[in-house]
């Protein structure tokens, strides 16, 4: 399993790839203002006091660092790899390897509208992007045992069981935008076959 520094260096070099897709305009402008700037210096180089020529060739040098500095961002760039082969390569194995945590339930309340609801909201990610989650509010115990209500994304999971509980995974780092490390992934909430609950609307 890929660390999750590994995951973050990999995301962090494909951004930075991006990014430099949009600085090759500013590379070939920068040439032309310096090409330009050369050209001016050769065919005025008698019309131009002393000062006026340290000034242009320094601007001239200023040029052609903008466009070295620049260059070697392009070409150290690692185009080998786009966004979906680093979550199937190394963002989904990480995620899938990942201990599951698990609450038990006192209770809980299927929520239909989350924006009314003053608890603690966490939101739940999973790597297949076409399951729906729906909130629900949960009485648990937190580490030091006393009742805690907050307000989780998940998918309900029925089961031969006879007390509900919560899994789901854990980060402890910031992986990107998309994947922060207060969010939950991957989270279910398993209830008893006998409960009745709403299903999400597609």
């Amino acid at each position: 399993m890929h660390s999750i520094d590994k995951v973050i260096i990999v995301y962090e070099s494909i951004s930075q790839a991006y990014s430099t897709v949009v600085i090759i305009p500013a590379v070939l402008l920068w040439i032309i203002v310096g090409v330009y700037s050369l050209m001016d210096m050769i065919k005025n180089n008698n019309a131009i006091s002393s000062t006026g020529f340290i000034m242009r060739w320094l601007f001239f040098v200023m040029t052609l660092s903008i466009v070295g500095f620049l260059s070697i961002n392009i070409i150290t760039a690692d185009f080998s790899m786009n966004e979906k082969q680093w979550k199937n390569n190394y963002l989904d194995p990480y995620i899938n390897a990942l201990p599951e945590n698990k609450t038990y339930v006192q209770e809980f309340t299927q929520i239909l509208e989350i924006h009314k609801n003053g608890n603690k909201k966490i939101e739940s990610i999973y790597l297949n992007k076409k399951v729906k989650p729906i909130w629900v509010e949960l009485d648990v115990l937190d580490k030091n045992n006393a009742s805690e209500t907050i307000a989780v994304q998940t998918i309900i999971q029925k089961e031969p069981i006879d007390e509900p509980y919560l899994t789901y995974k854990a980060i402890n780092k910031n992986i990107s935008k998309e994947y922060p490390k207060n969010s939950y992934y991957e989270t279910i909430l398993h209830i008893p076959e006998e409960y009745k609950v709403l299903v999400p609307a597609s």
